[in-house]
């Protein structure tokens, strides 16, 4: 292994490890390779565990109770530098009583030999990977709790825990920036009966209202650029769409039609919007080119459908149906949908994309619950790898994703203190 990791190249290791750990032993070397790529010492590193499955599977530490020894403290919630292996200082380190030692899942499992890396942490003795198997937590961890807040926008990090707070009357459909610097949000300014679209930058608090009239615009979505937002503004008899480039360029309409529409997310390659549209059992979900193409549906029931989200491939969106008479999330193929699955098989609503693909959210109840994804094979969608929930907080579900995620999937921005249409 080697003598430093980041944080972001454990996960990348973690990933493949848990989806090679999916398949018969037989077929992991060749996913493994498949997965890495070109990268060699990625490929070793996965190697070098799976052996260390293989070769001890029964000798696995539970990371709770490491924690509460204070031997091995729990996982930063946001990018860490690396920290090189010390192993003088790892041999001065107690050994942890074996009475902590049990057995799990190879599943559910990872390596505090990698996690030790990662933070410098050692357990009492030189770790070789192909020794010693030890667990690190991918099913639920201890959740924390998001206390209730002021009205407005709140950002935290994985484990649920506050980071930054932003003052906006009724709030509505926060939307991370691409490079994940900025906030864009639909919210009342002080006085005022309607909506106007605001952008915060989150490094100094600074927030500029990029609307400013009684149209009511709301539901603000990002380009793939970070160069331009689409947003809903009022209409005759409902809302319209409408786009702006950001460097001062003159509010184009999109979409004008009778009755109620917002966009919920843009494709990557900048040529449509995904749309919530009043149809005729509730709301569908239309597909919207930007060019002024015709519309196409995408996904039209008895029920609502709502809140669809396309992954950073472009190859499928996720969205909230309610009708097999409750909500739950489906991952179906895009542009064109017919590979459909259900994600939140017990229920569940508002799904959200990390900037990778490989992890979708979405809220069940109160409880942010995060589904790790497979690569897809050909049309078949993406394998649900593992299903934790992060955190539980105060969540509202509307008619629109009402909280998103940064594209490193280390920070979770909520509506808190009710939302507003």
């Amino acid at each position: 292994m080697s003598s430093s990791l980041t944080l972001e190249r454990w996960r990348e290791i973690d990933t493949i490890l848990q989806i090679a750990l999916e398949r018969e032993p037989e077929r992991r070397d060749a996913y493994v390779r498949e997965a890495c790529g070109g990268d060699e010492p990625l490929r070793r590193e996965v190697a070098s565990l799976l052996a260390a499955h293989d070769s001890a599977p029964g000798l696995f530490l539970e990371r709770p109770a490491a924690e509460a020894l204070g031997i091995v403290a729990p996982i930063a919630p946001e990018p860490v530098p690396a920290v090189p292996w010390d192993r003088a200082e790892a041999a001065e380190r107690p050994a942890l009583p074996a009475v902590f030692r049990r057995m799990v899942s190879a599943r559910s499992a990872t390596y505090v030999a990698l996690a030790a890396v990662v933070l410098g942490l050692a357990v009492g003795m030189s770790i070789d990977p192909s020794a010693i198997a030890a667990r690190w937590w991918t099913a639920t961890p201890a959740v924390a709790e998001v206390p209730p807040g002021e009205p407005g926008l709140v950002v935290v990090d994985r484990g649920g825990r506050p980071r930054q707070r932003i003052p906006a009357e009724r709030a509505w459909t926060p939307r991370f920036s691409p490079d994940g610097k900025r906030l864009a949000y639909g919210a009342f300014g002080s006085g005022r009966g309607t909506s106007d679209v605001w952008i915060s930058e989150l490094a100094t608090g600074t927030t500029t209202r990029l609307t400013d009239d009684d149209a009511d615009s709301n539901d603000p979505q990002w380009s793939a650029d970070g160069a331009s937002l689409a947003w809903s503004v009022s209409a005759p008899g409902g809302k319209d769409i409408v786009r702006r480039r950001l460097d001062g360029d003159a509010v184009r309409v999109v979409a004008t039609r009778p009755g109620t529409q917002f966009p919920s997310d843009w494709s990557p390659d900048g040529n449509a919007l995904l749309v919530t549209d009043d149809g005729a059992g509730g709301h569908d979900i239309i597909v919207q080119p930007i060019g002024g193409a015709s519309v196409r549906p995408y996904a039209a029931t008895n029920g609502d459908e709502r809140g669809a989200r396309i992954s950073p491939d472009g190859n499928w969106a996720a969205y909230t149906s309610n009708e097999t008479g409750q909500d739950v999330v489906y991952l179906d193929s895009y542009p064109r949908p017919g590979h459909r699955v259900i994600v939140s098989r017990d229920g569940g609503a508002d799904p959200a994309w990390r900037g990778d693909g490989r992890e979708l959210y979405y809220w069940h109840g109160d409880s942010l619950v995060a589904v790790t994804l497979g690569a897809a094979v050909g049309r078949e969608a993406p394998e649900v790898v593992g299903t934790r929930v992060l955190f539980r907080a105060p969540y509202q579900v509307g008619i629109s994703t009402q909280y998103d995620v940064s594209p490193d999937g280390e920070r979770f921005v909520i509506v808190q203190g009710g939302i507003g249409r």
